[in-house]
């Protein structure tokens, strides 16, 4: 009878499952809001399920502000032993799984990426492994792993992913592109003051980010006055427009690889900014999945081979 009260006593210390798996995620996300969609259930259960695991430790583990969660020190203080928990819970499920090549991978990306970079190379990768289907989703957001089913992102930034595999694929450089015809009356940078400007403003633009007005500083224009005519909010209309020979964009290189590899744009300045780079992500616990593995090398060998290219050995020598 006393060992079996011991063992209850020793059991009664660890606290269910449900309110151990609410803390952990509202720890990752500080909010039950955003805990509760990763779980599918409602934020108030979430809320329930952090008060029952507070009661069952005797300690408070978040400050409730107003607009946000906090964690106390002894929630700061158990969290990370909880979040690791469940990291080696997922990797040890993960490692039971059958690992085939065989099957879906899904991709996030940006779409200026996968249109004008990726995709024309994905030929390539499909005849070297037409075990695999390929599934692109397209969009400039950070997805989120567990609840998108994305197995691998290609993602642009400066590589601060924390809690994540990363990988460095290429860095990007914006530069001025027109058309063949265009670049005949281009003859020094000072010709584009006379030209019609076209720039790339996307929703996230910051002062930062190259510019029309920082790559004529570049060149030593510093002092001339910069309009563009038009700023579109979507690269690849940038691109299309300076194709079609309505004036001069300033664009990301990688955008543009595919067009000035076919001869449909040129790039008439050496002159390129150096911007942000393209990094390979994913949790930690996908690096060394079938797909995302063979995927790896076969994108950074594609970086490789890019590098190689006349477009690349241009512009991107390290």
């Amino acid at each position: 009878m006393m060992q079996r009260r011991a063992k209850q006593r020793k059991m009664a210390k660890i606290p269910s499952l449900k309110s151990i798996q609410a803390f952990e995620a509202a720890c990752r996300h500080l909010s039950f809001k955003d805990a509760a969609d990763e779980l599918c259930v409602t934020p108030t259960a979430v809320s329930h399920q952090i008060k029952s695991l507070e009661e069952q430790l005797g300690v408070s583990l978040f400050h409730r502000l107003p607009r946000a969660l906090k964690l106390t020190e002894e929630g700061a203080n158990y969290a990370p032993h909880i979040i690791a928990a469940f990291k080696n819970i997922e990797a040890a499920s993960l490692a039971l799984e059958e690992d085939e090549l065989e099957g879906t991978l899904t991709i996030s990306t940006t779409g200026s990426f996968a249109a004008n970079w990726l995709s024309p190379r994905l030929r390539n990768f499909y005849e070297k492994h037409p075990e695999i289907s390929v599934r692109i989703l397209s969009s400039d957001q950070l997805v989120d792993f567990k609840s998108s089913g994305v197995d691998v992102a290609i993602r642009y930034g400066y590589g601060d992913y924390p809690d994540s595999y990363v990988a460095w694929v290429l860095s990007d450089k914006v530069t001025p592109v027109c058309s063949v015809e265009k670049a005949k009356t281009l003859f020094s940078a000072a010709d584009l003051l006379e030209s019609k400007l076209i720039e790339y403003k996307w929703s996230g633009f910051s002062e930062t980010d190259p510019s029309w007005a920082s790559w004529m500083n570049a060149v030593g224009l510093a002092d001339c006055k910069v309009e563009p005519y038009v700023t579109y909010s979507e690269e690849h209309i940038c691109l299309s427009t300076a194709s079609d020979g309505h004036g001069v964009a300033l664009v990301s290189l990688l955008a543009a690889a595919r067009l000035l590899e076919r001869q449909m744009l040129v790039a008439p300045f050496d002159t390129a900014l150096e911007n942000k780079s393209y990094y390979l992500v994913c949790p930690e616990t996908y690096a060394n999945r079938a797909r995302v593995r063979v995927f790896r090398e076969w994108l950074l060998d594609q970086a490789d081979e890019f590098r190689e290219s006349a477009v690349g050995q241009r512009f991107f020598e390290d």
